[in-house]
């Protein structure tokens, strides 16, 4: 996160020059070249996770800094003042930020280096990053007709070399399918030769070789290098109708790096690939389109459950019952159904047991310590680029289920200020295309689509990709969630009381409303309706540095007028009632105070009841 958070500072560079007059461009410029040094993904490294905790305190102090002496100044005297203040404190920032920019480089260099040498020093050598999705222990349940489909593709195709990709989200049952196909006797029997390797999220070309070369012509030799072994490999292929299963693959780059070792004989041969991401498939596909693996329906995913809990074991009905409802809010994912019946297995005949399991499904998954489902549906996240990893942990903001609108994200996002500015691409454009690569990268999914023009309306979150989307987002104290039978040591923060989001999802008990109320952050987003809510209102003065407010969920008397002292509000989200109907009430001119506000959102009571809103898009 200490891109989204060095891409904050940045903006906040921008919203000082704008109200002081400082020069302060040079900082802004240093900044975005430390900030491009971190736009590699490296996956999941305790040091690095660290080093991001350092920088996004500088950054958070910093950032608060700016915020709360930009609004002092109102005369010449005052902006000098304030330059040297500035210059002072954003030399020390940089000097920091940059000490640990370059810890972060000579890590990830180090980390490449052992990276590769693991690899040449092994082909079954796995680095500390590789986690092997379990699935081909998994009995296939349903996906019939995709089977068969992927049968004609494979068999029943041209005589050139065509490649038949299978995307979905981790834990979904692809290298299940691509199993079930690669055995099938039909396909055994179509082709002279068959494959198959392992790509994994940290890729090696010599370990992919050497797992194929098993297959096509006995042991190889280890010691041979890149080139020699795909050298071997393509010779090994040619003049055969193959067919090659690469499984797992994660990057374009992977694809071009294999492409080369094999050859096209003209006789019909097939590579199937599996992979999470959307693009790549697309990328490597011989111009079909993939084949997009779905989530369970509510018999399917019964049936997996009942082979592997009911089959094994006598239960009575009422656990049949029960077994059904868990395998619904399993939300048809086969992972995580498989990790329930482990546990439900193991508990036995315990109807207290199975109830609590059935009311926390997605906890007691991402809990799981023997299949590791986290750790399968987690590479997904730290494969991210660093600009999307905060627009995917921002999705931990909202309440469970909830459709999640994405005209209303995208101005949240944009008012978070941790959007990268693309030349040629306005901010709204550049939010949408981070909404598409997270449904590209199956971490969100599609919900509604416009009839219009096709755009995507609506987006969701799998629960369990919730539960991920929430560990993460608390272990990097991105956001604190407030919600039902929570516990109290979940809100403390790991870094640093500035710059964190609250979403207050449940009745907030005194404790909670306390602890609320002291904190610099910079967002505060209301989603119940419980009146207990509406007494933070009266502490919203102590919100010096706050950007988004979204108190749309609770019914408001009046406008509270502390809201026109929050200086530096940039998104503000408001239910008002008003007996009178009158709208100078409901929106007092005294609103245009807020001079760094784009995006405000009104609901007032109609005829109808609470069903218009008025959305501004304010210069």
């Amino acid at each position: 996160m200490a891109y989204a958070a060095i891409t904050c500072l940045m903006s906040t560079i921008q919203q000082s020059i704008q109200l002081t007059g400082c020069d302060l461009q040079s900082f802004y410029e240093k900044l975005e070249s430390l900030r491009a040094n971190l736009e590699k993904p490296i996956g999941n490294l305790e040091a690095l996770i660290s080093l991001e905790g350092e920088i996004i305190e500088v950054v958070c102090t910093t950032e608060h800094f700016l915020d709360s002496e930009s609004r002092n100044v109102k005369n010449p005297i005052s902006q000098i003042i304030a330059s040297w203040k500035f210059h002072f404190l954003l030399e020390h920032a940089v000097g920091e930020i940059d000490s640990r920019v370059n810890k972060w480089m000579k890590m990830q260099i180090l980390y490449t280096r052992t990276k590769d040498v693991q690899g040449n020093n092994s082909a079954l050598a796995s680095t500390s990053q590789h986690v092997v999705e379990p699935e081909d222990n998994y009995m296939m349940v349903g996906h019939e007709n995709e089977l068969e489909m992927m049968q004609d593709q494979l068999a029943r195709g041209g005589r050139e070399l065509e490649v038949v990709s299978i995307v979905g989200m981790g834990g979904i049952g692809k290298t299940t399918l691509a199993n079930k196909i690669y055995n099938d006797p039909f396909i055994m029997s179509h082709f002279d030769i068959r494959a198959k390797a392992t790509v994994s999220q940290e890729y090696c070309a010599k370990n992919v070789c050497l797992s194929l070369l098993s297959f096509t012509s006995g042991k190889s030799n280890e010691h041979q290098d890149d080139g020699q072994l795909a050298d071997r490999l393509q010779k090994s292929l040619k003049g055969r109708r193959y067919l090659l299963v690469i499984d797992d693959i994660w990057t374009e780059q992977a694809w071009d790096d294999m492409k080369l070792c094999f050859p096209d004989c003209n006789c019909g041969s097939r590579i199937l690939l599996t992979t999470r991401n959307m693009e790549v498939a697309k990328y490597a596909s011989s111009g079909k389109p993939p084949n997009q693996m779905r989530l369970l329906n509510i018999d399917e995913s019964w049936k997996l459950l009942q082979s592997r809990v009911f089959v094994k074991n006598c239960f009575s009905p009422e656990f049949e019952q029960l077994g059904k409802h868990i395998a619904l809010k399993c939300g048809g994912l086969p992972l995580a159904i498989i990790v329930i019946a482990g546990v439900l297995s193991n508990i036995g005949e315990s109807f207290d047991e199975w109830t609590s399991v059935a009311e926390n499904v997605s906890s007691v998954v991402s809990t799981d310590h023997n299949v590791q489902c986290m750790r399968v549906l987690a590479l997904s996240y730290h494969h991210l680029p660093h600009h999307l990893r905060a627009c995917f942990l921002y999705f931990a903001i909202f309440p469970e289920d909830t459709v999640i609108f994405v005209n209303k994200l995208v101005k949240l996002w944009t008012a978070e200020g941790f959007l990268k500015t693309e030349m040629m691409k306005s901010i709204e454009e550049v939010a949408e295309k981070c909404v598409k690569d997270l449904i590209d990268r199956n971490l969100v999914f599609v919900q509604r689509v416009s009839s219009f023009d096709g755009k995507i309306k609506a987006c969701g979150m799998h629960d369990v990709i919730r539960e991920l989307c929430l560990r993460e987002a608390r272990n990097t104290n991105f956001v604190n969630v407030i919600m039902d039978n929570q516990n109290p040591c979940e809100q403390s923060m790991n870094y640093s009381t500035k710059g964190v989001r609250i979403s207050i999802q449940s009745k907030l008990a005194d404790n909670q409303l306390s602890m609320v109320c002291n904190n610099d952050s910079y967002s505060v987003l209301v989603f119940t309706e419980d009146p207990s809510s509406s007494r933070m209102v009266q502490d919203l003065k102590h919100f010096k540095v706050l950007r988004v407010l979204d108190l749309a969920s609770l019914a408001l008397n009046v406008f509270p007028s502390c809201i026109v002292e929050l200086f530096h509000l940039r998104y503000l989200g408001l239910s008002v009632y008003s007996s009178t109907n009158d709208w100078d009430i409901c929106f007092p001119s005294s609103i245009a105070s807020l001079e760094y506000l784009q995006t405000l959102i009104l609901k007032f009571p109609t005829s109808l009841g609470w069903k218009f809103t008025r959305p501004f898009r304010l210069p």
